[in-house]
């Protein structure tokens, strides 16, 4: 585990915040607003992953 991966598993609870705070903060009747924050949040979890993988490769090649 590198010392930076830390970061990669902030973003993926900032994604998962993301995703989940239009029914968290009581705004998901606005549709915009709700596929927005899904999208986002979506993507942030989803690349955050890829380099918490990625990182993970690549440190056992070493």
């Amino acid at each position: 585990m590198g010392k930076k991966n830390w970061i990669n598993w902030a973003e993926f609870a900032f994604g998962v915040w993301v995703l989940a705070s239009p029914w968290i903060l009581g705004y998901w009747k606005i549709t915009s607003a709700l596929w927005s924050q899904v999208v986002v949040g979506v993507l942030l979890m989803l690349l955050s992953l890829w380099e918490i993988v990625g990182t993970e490769d690549h440190d056992e090649q070493r």
